[in-house]
């Protein structure tokens, strides 16, 4: 793997999480972005982790994969800033809005703030 890949820790895989944090997580949309979030049972534990969601509506393959590949980048730069055990779904609605990576950091970097997911000395840097 890429040491600047996002590591396997730090990605959703199972059903039972995704399930668990969309139907008892909290949700925020801002931009054309959908957040879901909850914080998890050992928070310190573990990374906070992350996934992308997207439906078919938003367009065809490339422009749902560009979404994701530039969701993905703005947490990876960001991940440190993000609270310990934190599970994060992220699902763009409309493509047009994310059309660069500073796009999408400001996007998920608002809906973290919004949802007080960031650690307290991320804030002082902003």
């Amino acid at each position: 793997m890429q040491p600047n890949g996002l590591p396997r820790l730090c990605r959703l895989h199972l059903k039972r999480d995704f399930e668990g944090i969309i139907r008892g997580g909290i949700k925020l949309q801002y931009n054309g972005v959908i957040l879901w979030w909850r914080s998890g049972v050992c928070a310190s534990a573990r990374p906070a982790r992350f996934a992308v969601v997207v439906s078919r509506k938003l367009g065809p393959a490339v422009v749902r994969n560009r979404a994701k590949r530039l969701l993905r980048e703005a947490f990876r730069l960001n991940r440190k800033n993000i609270l310990p055990g934190t599970d994060i779904i992220v699902s763009p609605r409309d493509g047009e809005k994310l059309s660069n990576v500073q796009a999408a950091q400001d996007a998920l970097m608002t809906l973290c703030g919004r949802a007080a997911i960031l650690s307290p000395s991320s804030e002082n840097r902003s």
